[in-house]
């Protein structure tokens, strides 16, 4: 195959997994199952905490292979190491497998973080079609997103309807996933892959990629500025991990969650629909200060509500909404303003602190119950709304 040929060939790869990507049946109500095998709502936010501080953990040393060793590779790791997440959680489930689980789920994350966008980024460069990034990205998104609109629905059935209904969507998890890894294995590497002579050399390698990234980021202001505002306007996923065993604890029946899911997935798209839009007309440091605002209120909203299911529910939708400003779109901006060659590894610096301050907040929340922690995370995010809007009059005046 010549060059253009091979990249089509990606493209479609990339469109292919994509779709088997979406079908989902466990992982969407994932808190759920650690219910189902007695885990209380303080373990499951805890088990998230550790999930959070192991991503950080893992995050500089795969990237810096990522940078090196070329992404396909990476990406083949990855899936494996999802696969195997499912594999663990479906024949053994129990607190302590979890947590092994929960090792490799995090390692997952932290091989696919950012390595698929920067997979279809080098496919388009490859080809001489680089403006073509957001057409194609945005493609994706949309056919992602419309699938998932599938899978809760197949959860409403099987939930409702079989007894052994958690065992079922495991194991529909694990065939997905299964077709997912065969086709991410189908990828042709399109980077450049360095070749080591010995272990020590590829490990010096190592360092001064990490070096060269550091640098960059610190000396950086515009970058620094980017990483504080998506600090603060982190809401931690707390409500989104806590809130569908909760639900269930008040009362209300498993099989309603996918009516949540359907609906959460239903504003993503709707996102995604307008997001373009508004990053053409509004500038990213106002738009994240915004969100900061309007996350604080939605919380608040949401302790005042807690004992509400069906409010309570519609904030979470509303939230689902409003996240999306910034997940699909920050790393594209982190590219952006990057000059150096360590793209990735300065993005994990940036994912690196964000989830260090998710685990220790996280960490903090699991001793709190739900009002409690919706009030504070309330409270946090309207103090460092209030700080920024001072620190920004300060610096104009």
């Amino acid at each position: 195959m010549d060059l253009k040929q091979k990249w089509l060939y990606n493209l479609k790869i990339h469109y292919i997994w994509t779709f088997f990507s979406s079908f989902l049946f466990l992982a969407p109500i994932i808190t759920l199952y650690y219910q189902y095998y007695w885990l209380s709502l303080h373990d499951i936010v805890i088990l998230w905490a550790f999930f959070s501080l192991t991503s950080t953990l893992l995050e500089i040393p795969t990237s810096t292979i990522w940078d090196t060793i070329g992404r396909v590779k990476v990406m083949k790791l990855s899936v494996l190491s999802s696969l195997f997440w499912l594999f663990l959680i479906f024949i053994y489930p129990n607190i302590y497998i979890f947590y092994i689980a929960t090792f490799f789920s995090a390692l997952w994350q932290a091989f696919w973080s950012g390595t698929w966008h920067a997979k279809l980024q080098e496919d388009l460069e490859a080809s001489w079609m680089q403006n073509e990034f957001w057409k194609v990205i945005w493609r994706l998104i949309a056919l992602e997103n419309t699938w998932k609109l599938f899978t809760p629905v197949v959860i409403y059935f099987v939930l409702k309807y079989l007894e052994n209904a958690y065992y079922v969507l495991a194991l529909l998890d694990v065939l997905a996933y299964s077709i997912w890894v065969f086709f991410v294995f189908k990828f042709i590497e399109f980077g450049k892959v360095e070749k080591y002579k010995n272990k020590k050399e590829f490990l010096q390698s190592q360092k001064q990629v990490l070096l060269n990234a550091y640098n960059f980021l610190i000396s950086n202001k515009t970058l620094l500025y980017f990483l504080i505002l998506m600090i603060l306007a982190n809401d931690l996923g707390y409500l989104a991990r806590i809130l569908l065993p909760s639900l269930v604890e008040n009362g209300v029946a498993s099989f309603l969650s996918s009516y949540i899911i359907w609906f959460s997935v239903l504003a993503w798209i709707l996102w995604n629909l307008i997001v373009q839009k508004i990053w053409e007309k509004i500038s990213w440091n106002k738009l994240f200060l915004f969100l900061i605002l309007l996350n604080a209120i939605l919380h608040f909203s949401a302790y005042l509500n807690v004992e509400n299911s069906f409010i309570l529910s519609v904030i979470f939708i509303l939230i689902s909404f409003i996240i999306g400003l910034y997940w699909p779109t920050w790393n594209h901006i982190v590219m952006q303003l990057t000059s150096i060659q360590e793209k990735a590894t300065v993005r994990s610096l940036f994912l690196m602190i964000i989830w260090l301050f998710e685990a220790f907040m996280l960490l903090i929340l699991s001793y709190f119950d739900l009002k409690n922690a919706l009030l504070t995370l309330s409270i946090l995010m309207l103090i460092w709304f209030i700080f920024w809007i001072y620190k920004l009059w300060t610096k104009q005046k």
